[in-house]
């Protein structure tokens, strides 16, 4: 696997940095690649390495106020920023062959906006444990209050995700809260509300979903609410949409000890919907 990286000007002219994993051989097709909130790309070099074995060339952004990317920290307070910042990445990239998007966690929310705007681009859509539902740790005033918080004082903070709710492995809880790149602080109100608008569009556009779309989930994933993924098996209006969810799993299905099981199907998927 080579590894270069760029950036683009994004929305506002943030800088946006975005890792391109190469392939030693010639490419059979490109996967881009949406991390969750408050992390960054470079946490899913060990997903590109299966997937550059396999072919692929993978494209990862760090999105504006992550990571390595310009914007203020958790700054983003309207949704449609990420997705055309991800559009302006995806339009950077010139490689032929299948495209595929992957979104984990906001990621998610990230990849299932992006892909129902521009079902046309895409041959497939993969959801690692998406943010689609607001969770059940939240009180239902918070949910109906967040959004025209986040408007009215976006700064406000909320509380920090807990990284115990990561993965079982304590090793990558460990690197996660000594990652400098990741923001251990709360989550800003603004993105929070944010993230709840654009949660409570998915059910009224899920059924235009048309394309393969392959969601997993953990079982005991805290950070994310798995009826999100059964949401979008119930709601998705394509005949292509698979559904699984890992019991016992925590939030970073590709950081647990059954990583090279997920990771794998992920491949595997990928692969036979290149054809």
């Amino acid at each position: 696997m080579q590894t270069v990286t760029a950036s683009v000007a994004g929305l506002g002219g943030t800088t946006i940095v975005y890792d391109v994993h190469r392939p030693d051989t010639e490419p059979v097709g490109v996967v881009f690649l949406a991390h969750g909130l408050g992390e960054h790309a470079a946490r899913y070099r060990h997903v590109a390495r299966v997937l550059t074995d396999r072919g692929y060339v993978v494209v990862a952004p760090d999105h504006a106020g992550h990571g390595r990317s310009g914007g203020k920290r958790l700054g983003v307070t309207d949704f449609s920023d990420f997705t055309t910042d991800l559009h302006t990445v995806i339009g950077a990239v010139d490689v032929t062959g299948p495209r595929f998007l992957i979104g984990h966690s906001m990621g998610g929310a990230i990849a299932l906006s992006y892909a129902l705007d521009h079902q046309d681009e895409l041959d497939g859509l993969v959801l690692s444990g998406p943010a689609l539902v607001p969770g059940d740790e939240l009180p239902p005033i918070m949910v109906k209050l967040a959004p025209a918080l986040g408007r009215i004082v976006p700064w406000l903070p909320a509380a920090a995700l807990p990284a115990s709710g990561v993965s079982r492995d304590p090793q990558v809880v460990a690197a996660y809260e000594n990652d400098p790149l990741v923001w251990h602080s709360g989550i800003k109100a603004g993105l929070g509300g944010a993230l709840i608008r654009e949660m409570k569009t998915f059910p009224e556009r899920l059924p235009s979903l048309r394309i393969p779309t392959l969601v997993l989930h953990g079982g005991a994933d805290v950070l994310a609410n798995p009826e999100g993924s059964r949401m979008v098996e119930r709601l998705a209006g394509g005949d292509d949409v698979t559904v699984t969810v890992y019991p016992g799993l925590f939030h970073e299905i590709f950081n647990e000890p059954e990583q090279d099981e997920v990771i794998g199907a992920v491949a595997d998927w990928i692969v036979a919907h290149s054809h």
